[in-house]
């Protein structure tokens, strides 16, 4: 008898936990105005619910299944042009779903459509403004233009016959192009894309006359970002836009995945689609690391003076990392010498001379992966070299090369540098080179 009433008590207890969950998704999906999705949940919820939790369910889908109803209303009649039906309609919805932004954004085009402003066409400098996009891209602009009391359909029309074009976009192009030709985007629409532009001409445009209408275009110098919104559809939907510089112009192939339909394995196969074609366009050899930063300790037998000292080595290390293997060995590196041929003096018995030396060095890594890579450098080095008592001074240009590997955050450099003259003494400025480093062993830690 006590595990009848324990089971039955468990059972209850899922039951409850399936209504909660029912309410849930179907509250998010009513808050996004989704109704259909709304009504399926409220439904499953008040299927499975007892008591309060069933009057709760009961009330919700009521309310669900209201606005889905007056929102078909709705659209039927602004369809037929019968704003003032329409437009209440889409605020008896409003009213039961402040978050409904589809309610909200009909009710303003209704109220164009019942009062239509005054609007007057536009002069020539706000034509060339159009074109340069101060007034945003496709709906967006419309609303700015109507907003600025600016007829949208006449300057569209005169805008595709080429009037206010500016100047500036005849100069000619010897070259342009874009980081990216394909985007694509999730149903969601949440992810936005930033596109590089290379050209030698002075400005570039993205018409808005091809921007699809679901996208917007952000313009910034030298690049521009494209958003896409929320695909309410189960099927993907493609289009293009234009980017035009200097008499050239290229176009960039826009898709978005449709939402999941319930009742296939859609989202799973669409998931699969983003991560290839994201992996696709992955650029070669470029760093998997951003560990940029660090300290470095090292060691090197150095000429000074035709004398040859032992010389410790510290400081601070920079190697931005770009495109296709390439970066920069940079930094700021303080030395110690002295004439103990044991390191283990080096610091007991002080050191003769002191420097400090920044490397300028460039770079290639084979990126093998975010843990591993290998590299060779080579460039310059520009020192100052004086004694403890600052007596003296001098500044000898370098010539340094080598190469090394990072295992983790730890990084292994071995190299040697050439002395190509003095810039304190113009007449001994790269006109001779001999040794200075025999071997300059270090270790670094990079963060």
């Amino acid at each position: 008898m006590k595990q009848i009433i324990i089971l039955f008590f468990a059972v209850i207890a899922s039951f409850s936990i399936y209504t909660q969950t029912y309410i849930q998704d179907g509250d998010r999906c009513f808050d996004s105005a989704d109704y259909t999705c709304a009504v399926t949940n409220y439904d499953n919820a008040f299927k499975n619910a007892s008591g309060k939790d069933k009057q709760i369910a009961e009330i919700k889908l009521t309310r669900a299944k209201w606005c889905a109803e007056h929102i078909k209303t709705a659209n039927q009649a602004f369809s037929f042009k019968n704003y003032t039906t329409a437009k209440d309609e889409y605020q008896k919805v409003l009213d039961s779903n402040p978050n409904d932004s589809h309610a909200q954004t009909q009710i303003v085009k209704c109220d164009n459509a019942i009062n239509p402003p005054k609007l007057r066409k536009a002069t020539t400098a706000e034509l060339t403004d159009i074109w340069n996009n101060k007034y945003g891209v496709q709906s967006q602009r419309r609303q700015n233009l109507i907003n600025a009391g600016i007829d949208p359909d006449d300057a569209q029309t005169r805008i595709n016959a080429g009037e206010g074009k500016p100047q500036e976009q005849e100069k000619q192009a010897t070259y342009l192009s874009v980081s990216k030709s394909t985007l694509y985007f999730s149903y969601k629409g949440e992810k936005s894309e930033q596109i590089e532009i290379y050209s030698n001409a002075d400005i570039y445009s993205v018409p808005f006359a091809y921007v699809p209408t679901w996208c917007t275009v952000d313009i910034y110098t030298g690049y521009f970002i494209v958003t896409a919104s929320p695909n309410p559809n189960y099927t993907s939907r493609k289009d293009y836009l234009k980017v035009t510089s200097g008499g050239k112009e290229v176009n960039i192939n826009i898709e978005q995945f449709g939402r999941p339909n319930p009742d296939s394995q859609q989202s799973t196969t669409t998931t699969t689609r983003i991560k290839s074609r994201e992996h696709s366009t992955r650029c070669f050899n470029c760093p998997k690391t951003h560990d940029t930063w660090g300290l470095t300790l090292g060691y090197a037998p150095k000429s000074i003076n035709n004398s040859l000292m032992d010389c410790a080595q510290f400081g601070l290390k920079a190697e931005p990392l770009f495109k296709y293997g390439f970066g920069l060995n940079t930094g700021i590196i303080l030395e110690g010498y002295s004439q103990n041929k044991a390191i283990a003096q080096l610091f007991q018995d002080g050191f003769n001379y002191y420097a400090v030396n920044v490397p300028l060095h460039l770079e290639y890594r084979l990126n093998f992966s975010k843990w591993f890579n290998i590299f060779p450098y080579g460039g310059i080095g520009f020192n100052a070299i004086t004694n403890p008592n600052f007596d003296d001074y001098s500044l000898p240009l370098t010539f340094e090369y080598g190469g090394g590997f990072r295992i983790s955050h730890v990084q292994f450099n071995i190299g040697k540098s050439l002395y190509l003259g003095n810039l304190k003494n113009e007449q001994n400025f790269v006109t001779y080179t001999q040794s200075n480093q025999k071997l300059n062993v270090s270790v670094s830690y990079m963060f």
